[in-house]
């Protein structure tokens, strides 16, 4: 009897103990649980943090290049930036991902982009026999430097001008091809010396930030270089669209 007694309250203990470790385990497994799924909500919400600050970083790079002024860049470009302008990019709602728009930066049935490279700058450009201010500059021609507001040129002369000028501006683009190892073709060639002839070294460094912009977003940004004089110019706009035309689908053939 004494051995069965024994027994019997051993054996209640047994399952005391047991139910007690199974709801401990039970426990401890939803508190895990818990801490899991608590961990796993703050870095998705870290990372959506992180995702919509850089979107709102890139919209105030874009607001801070919105506001270059390109006027008399032909010979360099270093404009004051706008810091309040990043700051106020940062505070703006960003769009949702399936908001932006994703494709080529400019398809303008309006602008043409034909023929070669001189004639396509001339085109841009424009000749005038007699020079002319031209936002910090005297330009005569298609858009070289002229010494003074009295100056006149034939267009056989402005052309072999152009060409002088335009050839340097080619010299620039294919010397940061080579430096920062991008494969451009001849039309993305082309269209950054266009830029270039208009914008100035400086401009151009600009634009492709010192090597560190791919082709998709060089072609983007070209866009936002429409100002001369603290003002958006429809030409300047026309210009760069025609640029980016270029160098995203080449020459009309």
């Amino acid at each position: 009897m004494a051995f069965k007694s024994y027994k019997t309250r051993y054996d209640t203990l047994d399952r005391f103990v047991k139910r007690q470790l199974s709801e401990t385990k039970a426990s401890a497994g939803e508190a895990s649980r818990a801490r899991a799924k608590k961990m796993i909500g703050l870095g998705q919400s870290a990372a959506a943090k992180t995702e919509a600050s850089m979107k709102s970083s890139a919209q105030g790079v874009r607001k801070m290049f919105s506001q270059v002024d390109i006027g008399g860049s032909r010979e360099q470009t270093n404009p004051d930036l706008d810091i309040a302008a990043w700051m106020q990019g940062i505070e703006e709602t960003v769009q949702k991902p399936e908001d932006i728009e994703v494709g080529p930066p400019l398809i303008d049935p309006d602008v043409e982009v034909k023929g070669d490279l001189i004639s396509f700058i001339a085109g841009l450009e424009g000749f005038k026999e007699k020079a002319y201010e031209d936002y910090g500059q005297i330009s005569i021609g298609f858009g070289t430097k002229a010494g003074s507001l009295d100056e006149t040129i034939s267009r056989e002369q402005a052309m072999k001008d152009l060409t002088k000028e335009v050839m340097k501006s080619r010299t620039i683009v294919l010397k940061a091809a080579k430096e920062y190892g991008y494969d451009w073709t001849e039309n993305q060639v082309d269209a950054l010396t266009s830029f270039t002839y208009n914008t100035g070294q400086g401009g151009f460094n600009q634009l492709i930030e010192g090597g560190t912009r791919g082709d998709e977003e060089i072609s983007e940004m070209m866009l936002e270089y429409n100002k001369a004089g603290g003002k958006v110019l429809e030409g300047l706009v026309k210009r760069r669209k025609a640029e980016a035309k270029l160098f995203t689908q080449g020459y009309e053939r």
